[in-house]
C-alpha cells in the first residue's frame, strides 16, 4: 500500500477533538462578565456613543463579612462625572446578583467599589478599528443554531439547570416529557457544564464526555442529584440526535465528581469578567482573543466576532460550505480587514472565492458593523445577559439565518 493512500486513510479516520464550557449564570465569573455587560447598557442609554472598557471583579471580604464587588476600567469621562453614576453602578450590580442567585440584599450587604478612569475618545476615532484583534467564529450546516455540538450542548444543558434552580425544581415541560422527571428540588446557583465532541472534519463523530458541577442543598443527596440529572441530559441528548439525525452516542456523564458540594459562589471562588476568555467566542476551534464582555462596540474584539460568526453563518445558509472557520484581523488605526476562510474540505470553490464573497456580503469595517446590528441599542446587551451568551439566541442580529439553504432545522430552546 502507497504512502499517498495510508495519509488518505489515516486523514478519514483521524478524530478532531473539541470542547467548551459553560458557567451558571451565578458562577462568580459568569456573574462578573454579565455585570460588565450591564453597565455597558446603563452606558449607551445615557450616550450611545460613550467609550468603555469595564473590568468587574467580586470576591468575599472576611474581614467585613460581605461580599465585596470591584467595578474599574476605561469609560468616557462625562459618564463618569455624572452624579448618580456611582449609585447607578451600586444597584445595577444588587439587582443583577440578586436575580440570579434568588435572594434580596440591599446595597449594605455589599461593598462595591467604582473606580473607573477616563478613556480617551481618540482611541474610538482611530480608523474604522479603535483597538487590534483577530477574532474568529464557526459555523456548521446541520446542527443547531449552526453551532458546534459542544457549545450548543454546554449552554444548553446550562439553562436546563438554570431554570429548574430559577423555578423552585421545575423541570420545564419537553424535558420533564423526555426524561419523565417533572420535579428536582434541592439545587443551588453555582456551576458550570462542560461537554467535550469528537469529529470527523466537519461530521460528528460522538459526545464522549460531559462534566457537570451543581451547587445543591445538603437535603439533596448527592446520588439522587446525579442520578435524576443524568437521567434528564441523557434524555435530552436522545431526542436531539432524533431530531437532527445524527448519533450522539452515550457520553460518559460526571456530576459533582468529587462529592456532594453544598458551598459556592463568592464564598469559596473569586470572579472576574476577563478570567475565562474562551466563554464568549468558540473556544478550541483557534479562537485567540480577549474576553469581550463590557467592552463598548469600537472594540474589534466583540463587533469582529459577531461578524466572523454572520460570515459564517452566510456561507452555509448558501450552500457555499458545510463548515465554515472565518477569521478577521484589524489593525488599530487601520481601515483594511484581512479575511480567511476554512472549511475542512467541505466546499467546492477555492479560498480566494469564499473570501471575497464575505467582502462583497458582509459589512466587515468596525463602523459599518456597529451600525448593520445595532450595537449601540442598549437592549441587545441587556438580551445578552438574559441569554447569558451571544450565539445561542437566533435573534440576536448576528445570529440571523438568511440564505435558502436555512431550513429551519432549529430544536426548540431547551428553557
Amino acid at each position: 500500500m502507497g504512502r499517498g493512500l495510508l495519509r488518505l486513510i489515516n486523514h478519514l479516520r483521524e478524530l478532531q477533538p473539541h470542547s467548551f464550557e459553560a458557567g451558571r449564570r451565578a458562577k462568580p465569573d459568569e456573574q462578573d462578565a454579565m455585570r460588565a455587560h450591564l453597565i455597558g447598557a446603563y452606558i449607551l442609554e445615557i450616550d450611545p456613543f460613550a467609550e468603555f472598557d469595564l473590568r468587574v471583579t467580586g470576591d468575599f471580604n472576611p474581614e467585613y463579612d460581605k461580599l465585596e464587588i470591584r467595578v474599574s476600567g476605561e469609560i468616557s469621562d462625562h459618564i463618569i462625572k455624572r452624579p448618580t453614576f456611582k449609585a447607578d453602578v451600586a444597584d445595577i450590580v444588587m439587582a443583577h446578583f440578586n436575580k440570579v442567585n434568588r435572594t434580596s440584599h440591599t446595597v449594605d450587604d455589599f461593598l462595591i467599589s467604582c473606580t473607573p478612569k477616563p478613556q480617551e475618545a481618540g482611541l474610538g476615532s482611530n480608523g474604522n478599528a479603535g483597538d487590534s484583534g483577530n477574532p474568529i467564529a464557526v459555523a456548521y450546516a446541520k446542527t443547531p443554531y449552526g453551532l458546534p455540538w459542544e457549545r450548543y450542548l454546554a449552554i444548553s444543558i446550562r439553562d436546563i439547570i438554570d431554570s429548574i434552580f430559577q423555578n423552585d425544581g421545575q423541570v420545564p415541560s419537553r424535558i420533564a416529557g423526555i426524561s419523565g422527571i417533572a420535579n428536582l428540588p434541592g439545587l443551588r446557583a453555582d456551576g458550570k457544564v462542560g461537554v467535550d465532541a469528537l469529529y470527523h472534519g466537519a461530521s460528528i463523530h460522538s459526545i464522549p464526555f460531559i462534566t457537570i458541577a451543581a451547587e445543591h442543598e445538603r437535603n439533596l443527596p448527592v446520588e439522587d442529584l446525579r442520578e435524576c440529572l443524568g437521567k434528564i441530559v441523557l434524555s435530552y441528548l436522545e431526542s436531539l440526535g432524533d431530531h437532527y439525525n445524527v448519533r450522539l452516542g452515550k457520553p460518559d456523564i460526571v456530576i459533582n465528581g468529587l462529592g456532594a458540594w453544598n458551598n459556592g459562589g463568592y464564598f469559596v471562588d473569586a470572579g472576574s469578567r476577563e478570567a475565562k476568555p474562551y466563554r464568549d467566542g468558540f473556544s478550541t476551534h483557534g479562537v485567540n482573543e480577549d474576553s469581550f464582555s463590557g467592552e463598548n462596540p469600537k472594540k474589534p474584539s466583540g463587533t469582529g466576532t459577531f461578524v466572523a460568526r454572520y460570515s459564517g453563518l452566510q456561507l452555509i445558509d448558501h450552500d457555499l460550505a458545510d463548515f465554515a472557520k472565518v477569521a478577521l484581523g484589524y489593525r488599530i488605526g487601520r481601515e483594511d480587514v484581512m479575511v480567511y476562510v476554512t472549511t475542512n474540505g467541505t466546499t467546492w470553490k477555492s479560498q480566494k472565492y469564499l473570501q471575497g464573497w464575505i467582502r462583497d456580503h458582509v459589512p466587515l469595517k468596525i463602523n459599518d458593523a456597529i451600525f448593520f446590528f445595532g450595537l449601540r441599542n442598549p437592549a441587545l446587551y441587556r438580551q445578552i445577559v438574559e441569554d447569558s451568551d451571544f450565539f445561542q439566541n437566533p435573534l440576536l442580529p448576528w445570529n440571523k439565518r438568511t440564505g435558502y439553504r436555512n431550513a429551519n432545522l432549529n430544536f426548540e430552546r431547551a428553557a
